[in-house]
């Protein structure tokens, strides 16, 4: 730091400064307070956004209780197009695959349910679209699409799950030994939810776990 040998010196220096610099630093500062009040609108029209979005997803979700599935693919829409950077687009997304599955159109379900796998902040429900779809590929007949699938996707907290439908998908395929091990495994990884008793017919219907030998 220069050292002034007076105080009027040290006076002119910061009169020089300012003559220098204070547009620039008058022009930061309205800069900065610019910046903090648009940081706090985005973040009220973002709440905002959100509010409205979960309003929306509230009524559509009472209208899938209800069947009015009509209703439910124009709001579920209109959640998407307006609301697309918010958890209630995929939610929506699952909600109208739903619809989709229960009229018997497969391709729109299909669809759908990509939406929900497209996005990265809800991993789980990430992971529930993909066995919904990998279900749905099998049940429209594409079992070797739907273990593909299957095996693409990150297992987490559904492994008894992910099991017993790739057992589900290996007995379409004719593959009654690898059936048997994924069955195997479901019951060895058994969590809530999942049907023990369900799980044992179908290891018993492909032979049953001393067939593994």
């Amino acid at each position: 730091m220069e050292v002034y040998e007076s105080e009027q010196e040290q006076i002119d220096a910061i009169k020089k400064w300012w003559k220098e610099n204070g547009k620039a630093v008058i022009i930061g500062a309205i800069l900065g307070f610019g910046s903090l009040i648009g940081w706090q609108q985005w973040q009220a029209n973002t709440q905002a956004q959100r509010e409205s979005a979960s309003l929306e997803y509230d009524v559509l979700l009472a209208d899938l209780e209800n069947k009015k599935y009509q209703q439910v693919k124009d709001r579920g829409a209109r959640i998407l197009s307006n609301y697309q950077d918010t958890s209630y687009a995929p939610l929506s997304a699952m909600s109208l695959a739903k619809v989709y599955v229960e009229e018997g159109d497969f391709a729109s379900a299909k669809t759908y349910l990509q939406v929900a796998m497209d996005q990265d902040d809800q991993p789980q429900l990430k992971q529930i679209a993909q066995l919904r779809l990998a279900r749905l590929l099998l049940a429209d007949g594409d079992a070797t699409q739907a273990l593909s699938q299957l095996k693409a996707m990150k297992v987490g907290g559904f492994a008894a799950v992910v099991n017993e439908l790739e057992g589900d998908i290996q007995v379409a395929l004719g593959n009654r030994a690898q059936a048997r091990i994924a069955y195997q495994q479901a019951l060895d990884t058994i969590e809530a939810g999942v049907d023990a008793a369900l799980l044992q017919m179908k290891l018993d219907d492909v032979g049953g776990p001393e067939a593994d030998s």
